[in-house]
C-alpha cells in the first residue's frame, strides 16, 4: 500500500474505531464486512469529533445490548442501531441533535420520495416509523425534510468528476435552498453537507471542488485515508465550511 492508495487496512481502521469508542467507554459491535464500511463508520466518527470541536456535549444514545452498532447499510431501521446525541447550551435554551446513521430523508423537493444520505444530522426524536412504505408491510424508518440540519456523503474512490457533481444532485434533492443561497444559518453551528472522499484528487477534481465550493453552501474533503486527523483537528476548524457560512480565509 502507498499513500496514493485510497485503501486502507482493515486492522487499521479497527484500531481507529476501538480507540474511539474507548473514549466513550463503548464497545463496538464490529459488523463492517467490506472496507467501504470501515470508512465509513470512521467518517462518522469525524463528524463526530467536528461537533466536539465546536463546544457540543456528546453522548451515546440506544446502545444493543450493552455494545455500539453502527448502521452500515439503508436495511434495517433505526430503533436496532446505536447513534450519538449532541447537545449545545444557546442563549439559555439547550439545542439537541441526533448524528445518525443511514437514515432515510424526505425529499425537499417532493414529499413522497426518500433519499438515504450515509451520515444525517437532524433534530432529536424525530425518526420516524411507518408500514405503509413499503408493498411488504415492512417497516420503514425516515425524517421528514423539515427536521434535517444538515448530511454527509462517503465514498470510498479516488475522486472522479462524475462523482463531485452526483453530490450536488443529492444536495438539490436533499437541500434544495442550497442551491440559490447559502440557506440558513444555523445556531449553535452545523457542518455544511458534506462529500467525505478517501482517495487523493488530481488537477481537475480540486478544480471542480474549488468552483462547486465556491457556487454552494458545501465541504468537499478529499484524501481522508491520510489527512482526515488534520481536516478535522481542532486547529484546522474554521476551514470546514458550516451551514449558511463560509469558511475562514
Amino acid at each position: 500500500m502507498t499513500s496514493t492508495s485510497p485503501f486502507k487496512s482493515h486492522a487499521q481502521f479497527e484500531k481507529e474505531i476501538r480507540d474511539f469508542a474507548n473514549k466513550y467507554k463503548a464497545i463496538v459491535v464490529n459488523q463492517a464486512k467490506r472496507t467501504s464500511d470501515y470508512f465509513e463508520m470512521t467518517c462518522y466518527n469525524y463528524i463526530i469529533r467536528f461537533y466536539e470541536n465546536n463546544g457540543y456535549d456528546v453522548s451515546i444514545e440506544n446502545l444493543q445490548s450493552g455494545k455500539y452498532r453502527y448502521k452500515c447499510s439503508p436495511s434495517g431501521i433505526q430503533s436496532n442501531f446505536s447513534h450519538f446525541l449532541i447537545s449545545k447550551r444557546v442563549n439559555n435554551r439547550r439545542r439537541s441533535f441526533e448524528i445518525q446513521h443511514n437514515v432515510a430523508i424526505q425529499s425537499s423537493q417532493d414529499d413522497e420520495i426518500f433519499t438515504t444520505p450515509d451520515i444525517a444530522i437532524i433534530k432529536k426524536g424525530k425518526v420516524k416509523y411507518t408500514k405503509e412504505y413499503y408493498d411488504t408491510k415492512t417497516t420503514f424508518s425516515y425524517v421528514e425534510n423539515k427536521y434535517l440540519i444538515s448530511f454527509c456523503e462517503v465514498k470510498q474512490f479516488n475522486p472522479y468528476p462524475e462523482l463531485l457533481f452526483n453530490f450536488i444532485g443529492v444536495v438539490n434533492e436533499l437541500k434544495k435552498d442550497y442551491m440559490t443561497d447559502d440557506g440558513k444559518e444555523e445556531s449553535p453551528v452545523h457542518i455544511a453537507p458534506s462529500l467525505m472522499i478517501s482517495g487523493k484528487p488530481n488537477k481537475q477534481t480540486k478544480r471542480i471542488r474549488e468552483s462547486l465550493e465556491d457556487r454552494y453552501c458545501i465541504n468537499i474533503f478529499f484524501d481522508l485515508f491520510y489527512n482526515a486527523t488534520y481536516i478535522f483537528s481542532k486547529g484546522n476548524i474554521n476551514q470546514i465550511r458550516n451551514t449558511g457560512k463560509k469558511p475562514s480565509s
